[in-house]
């Protein structure tokens, strides 16, 4: 055989795996294919955390938050129980933009009644259109757009079982709350300047906040927005169209950013500089908040898990 005939030999090799590998690929995409019209823009985060729910009992989950970092910085699910007899989970993910915010509720109510969706506000100014921030875009554009990715809930348990166990574990044990005992303080001073001066909540992300809403009154659920305590993130302008809608919609609204009861010590109770809260921070304001529902709400009891 000569050079020629090797070359094309060679071709028609690579060119017949490339068709078979598309045909199976194909194949696959169908067999795993799930209709959905809720959009999602980390999947990958989103599915992680339905998987979670549904590890849960059914509807044994009075409260759910949802929200970026900040969410899941914040509130301890545990202590909540412990101090107050409300059972929650935190389905707060990095960096989470409120259409997967809007997914995640949607999805938990398939097998949960929570009486009271939270909110964390800090995603309501996070552009749901682009991917300024993704954690990891070659791998979302893979999820978005090819279905054997995007359906991984069907063959993801087989992969976890060759992974370490000891992140999950200690994930759903904490309820997806996330606790540092870092300190790193904060020293800027006065953050939260009062002004009339409004921060307008975009289109986009307008869109998936009434949706929530919506799903939540169609649901019977409360639905509260938090602004929970952080000087890198927060400002007066933001609570103003944070509040502004609120008004709009006589949702409930809690910014403890402006909560002098908290008693947050800037030098003891932030992880990295006032971006997020340690878990000496994350207990203040799960205390705050269990009282302010336990003042404000007749929370339905459950029995005890």
């Amino acid at each position: 055989m000569n050079n020629t005939q090797t070359l094309r030999h060679n071709i028609l090799n690579i060119s017949l795996f490339i068709l078979g590998t598309i045909i199976i690929s194909s194949l696959l995409c169908i067999f795993f294919a799930q209709v959905t019209d809720v959009y999602m823009y980390d999947i990958l985060a989103v599915k992680v955390k339905c998987d979670d729910l549904l590890l849960e009992p059914d509807n044994s989950i009075q409260i759910l938050f949802v929200g970026d970092s900040e969410c899941f910085s914040c509130f301890d699910c545990n202590y909540l129980y412990d101090k107050y007899g409300y059972t929650s989970f935190n389905c707060g993910t990095g960096r989470q933009k409120i259409c997967d915010s809007y997914a995640i509720a949607y999805e938990a109510f398939k097998n949960q009644t929570p009486q009271i969706i939270v909110l964390e506000t800090n995603n309501l100014f996070r552009n749901v259109s682009t991917d300024e921030d993704s954690n990891d875009p070659v791998l979302n554009f893979l999820i978005k757009n090819v279905p054997l990715f995007s359906n991984h809930s069907y063959w993801k348990p087989a992969i976890r079982k060759f992974m370490p166990k000891d992140r999950e574990t200690k994930r759903r044990k904490n309820r997806g709350f996330v606790g540092k005992d870092i300190i790193v303080p904060y020293n800027g001073g006065k953050y939260m300047k009062k002004t009339k001066k409004v921060k307008k909540i975009k289109p986009d992300e307008m869109e998936y906040l009434d949706k929530i809403n919506d799903l939540c009154n169609e649901k019977g659920c409360r639905l509260i927005l938090v602004s929970t305590p952080s000087p890198v993130n927060w400002n007066y302008k933001k609570h103003n169209g944070v509040k502004k809608w609120a008004k709009e919609h006589s949702v409930d609204y809690l910014d403890l950013n402006l909560d002098k009861d908290i008693g947050i010590n800037w030098k003891k109770d932030s992880k990295d500089g006032g971006d997020h809260l340690n878990k000496y921070g994350a207990k203040k304001v799960t205390t705050i908040f269990g009282k302010y529902i336990r003042d404000n709400y007749n929370i339905l009891s459950i029995p005890t898990l």
